[in-house]
C-alpha cells in the first residue's frame, strides 16, 4: 500500500528496482521514476487511478539506471524529464543493454523477461536539465536539483512547502550504494548540501523512509571507503588488491537476499572505481607540489640575480 507522506504526494517503497513517488497537483499527476517491473508498474498505474482521475503528465527520472526508468513505457501519456547526462544514457540502450537485462533476470524473474523480450521500449526524456530547474503546477512547487556524485545525471526532487526530498540514489538505507559511476567527492559534496535543505521526510532511492539522519550514514560510508582506499593506493596495492583486501566493507550495509548474487561483484568494482578516483586525486597533488616547488626554485633564482 502506498503511503501518502504529504497531502497528495504518494511514496511506494515495495517494488523492485528503485523507490517510486506520485504528486498529485490538480493539473495532472507527476511521477518521480517509474517501477522497474512490468506487474508493479502496472499496479502502480491501477494505484493512482484509484486516487485520481488526472493523467499522469510528467515522469521525473532522477537518473538513467534500469532500475529508475524501464518502467516509463507503461505511462503512454506522460512527458519524461531528467538531466541531459541522463538522455546521453538513454539515447544508447540498444540490444547490448537489451540483453544484459534479459541474461541477469532470466533465472531470477523469468515472468518480467518474458514480456521484455517480446515489448521493452526505452522512453527516452523529452525535456532535460543541467541546472536547477523549478515545476509550478496546481499548489505544487518542485525543485529539480542535478546534484552529481553517484552519476553525473543524479537529481534530487525538492517539495520544500511539502517538507519533502526525494534523494534518488544519492541516499540508500537498504543496501550498499552503486559507486561504479560515482565521483565520491562530489557525492560527499551533494550530502552536505541535502544537509542544509529544509525538509521533515527523506525519501531514498532504495529503503524506507527516513530524515537527514540518512545522509549523515551515506557521508560515513564515503568517508570511510575513500580513507581504506586511498591507504591502500599510497601502500602501493594495485586495483585488484585493493578491491580484494576492502571486500569485508560492503558489511558496512545490510543485503537484501536478491542483491546478494551480484553484491560482491558490484562492491568490486565500486571499489575500482574509488582506486582510479585516489589514484587521479594523488597524481593531482603531486603536480601541483612539483609546480609549487618549481615556483619557488624559479622565485628564489630571481632574488639572487636580483641581489648580485
Amino acid at each position: 500500500m502506498a503511503q501518502e507522506v504529504a497531502p497528495n504526494v504518494l511514496v511506494e517503497t515495495r517494488f523492485h528496482g528503485a523507490n517510486v513517488g506520485c504528486i498529485v497537483t490538480g493539473e495532472g499527476v507527476i511521477l518521480i521514476d517509474t517501477p522497474m517491473l512490468p506487474d508493479d508498474a502496472r499496479r502502480w498505474l491501477q494505484d493512482i487511478r484509484e486516487r485520481t482521475d488526472q493523467e499522469v503528465i510528467y515522469i521525473i527520472n532522477t537518473d538513467h539506471h534500469r532500475g529508475h526508468v524501464i518502467g516509463n513505457q507503461y505511462f503512454p501519456t506522460a512527458t519524461v524529464i531528467a538531466h541531459e547526462f541522463a538522455w546521453k544514457n538513454m539515447k544508447s540502450y540498444g540490444d547490448s543493454f537489451r540483453t544484459r537485462l534479459l541474461n541477469l533476470y532470466r533465472d531470477r524473474i523469468p515472468k518480467a523477461v518474458k514480456e521484455w523480450k517480446e515489448h521493452l521500449e526505452i522512453v527516452e526524456p523529452e525535456i532535460t536539465f543541467t541546472d536547477r530547474t523549478i515545476l509550478y503546477k496546481g499548489d505544487k512547487e518542485i525543485h529539480l536539483i542535478p546534484l552529481g556524485g553517484h552519476t553525473e545525471a543524479t537529481t534530487v526532487v525538492y517539495l520544500p512547502d511539502d517538507g519533502l526530498l526525494f534523494a534518488g540514489d544519492l541516499v540508500v538505507t537498504d543496501r550498499p550504494p552503486f559507486l561504479s559511476q560515482s565521483d565520491t567527492k562530489e557525492w560527499l559534496g551533494a550530502l552536505t548540501y541535502l544537509r542544509k535543505l529544509r525538509y521533515d521526510v527523506l525519501i531514498p532511492g532504495h529503503g524506507e523512509l527516513s530524515g537527514k539522519e540518512a545522509t549523515e550514514k551515506m557521508s560515513e560510508f564515503l568517508r570511510l571507503v575513500r580513507r581504506k582506499v586511498r591507504s591502500a593506493y599510497r601502500g602501493g596495492l594495485s586495483k585488484a588488491d585493493t578491491a580484494r583486501s576492502l571486500k569485508h566493507l560492503i558489511h558496512f550495509w545490510p543485503i537484501p537476499p536478491f542483491e546478494k548474487p551480484k553484491a560482491d561483484r558490484r562492491f568490486k568494482s565500486s571499489l575500482s572505481r574509488v582506486w582510479n578516483e585516489m589514484r587521479a586525486e594523488e597524481s593531482a597533488k603531486a603536480r601541483a607540489k612539483a609546480r609549487a616547488k618549481a615556483k619557488a626554485k624559479a622565485q628564489k633564482g630571481t632574488k639572487q640575480s636580483a641581489s648580485v
